[in-house]
C-alpha cells in the first residue's frame, strides 16, 4: 500500500494533528511528505517573506506583534542577539508544541496562559513563527527549530484556502526554505 503524507489533512486548527505513535515508514515516508509539500507549493505563488513594517516595542501580548518584531530582528541576527527571542521562542514554540495553536495573546505572568476570549484562529503568528525557526535553524542548528518548523507548515497548508495573497506567497517561502533546510540535514 503506498504510503501517504497524512500530516496535513483536515482543519488543523479546529482538530489539531498529534502526531503521535507514528509508525517509522522510511524514504516512503520522505517521499510523500515531499509529494505533499510540492503539492502544497503547486497551489501558492512566488515566495516571497512578508514584509515587516518597523513598530513599536511589543509583548506578548500580542503576539503577532512580538513576532513580527522577532522576525524583524531575525532577518538580521541570530536569535541570541535578538532581544527577547531566547525568552519568547522557546516559550512560543511550547505553546504551539502543546496544543498545535498559537493565541493572539498571552499573559506576560509565567507561566504565560492564553488571554481570555484570545482566538486561535489568526494566521499571521502561525507564519510568524514559522519564519523564526528558520532563521532559528539556520542560526544554531538546534533540532526544536526544524521540528516546530515542519509542524507550523503543516498546519498552515492545511489553512491555504483561508490565507491572504501576500500570507500564501510567505508560506511558499516557508516550504521553499523548508526544503532547503531538510536537505542540509538528509544524509
Amino acid at each position: 500500500m503506498p504510503v501517504t503524507y497524512r500530516y496535513t489533512e483536515g482543519d488543523l486548527l479546529e482538530s489539531p494533528q498529534t502526531y503521535r505513535y507514528a509508525a517509522y515508514e522510511g524514504e516512503a515516508f520522505v517521499n510523500a511528505w515531499k509529494a505533499s509539500r510540492q503539492q502544497a507549493s503547486g497551489a501558492l505563488p512566488a515566495p516571497e517573506a512578508l514584509p515587516l513594517a518597523q513598530t513599536a516595542q511589543a509583548d506578548v501580548r500580542d503576539c503577532e506583534a512580538l513576532l513580527a518584531q522577532l522576525c524583524r530582528g531575525l532577518r538580521q541576527a541570530p536569535p541570541h542577539q535578538v532581544p527577547q527571542a531566547s525568552y519568547w521562542l522557546p516559550r512560543l514554540v511550547k505553546k504551539f508544541e502543546v496544543s498545535k495553536r498559537l493565541h493572539a495573546g498571552y499573559a506576560l505572568e509565567v507561566p504565560h496562559p492564553a488571554l481570555p476570549g484570545s482566538s486561535y484562529l489568526a494566521l499571521a503568528p502561525y507564519l510568524l513563527l514559522a519564519e523564526a525557526m528558520v532563521h532559528g535553524w539556520r542560526a544554531e542548528k538546534a533540532a526544536w527549530y526544524l521540528s516546530a518548523l515542519l509542524k507550523l507548515n503543516d498546519t498552515l497548508i492545511s489553512q491555504i484556502p483561508r490565507l491572504a495573497a501576500p500570507q500564501r506567497m510567505h508560506l511558499a517561502w516557508l516550504l521553499e526554505n523548508e526544503g532547503q533546510l531538510i536537505e542540509q540535514v538528509r544524509p
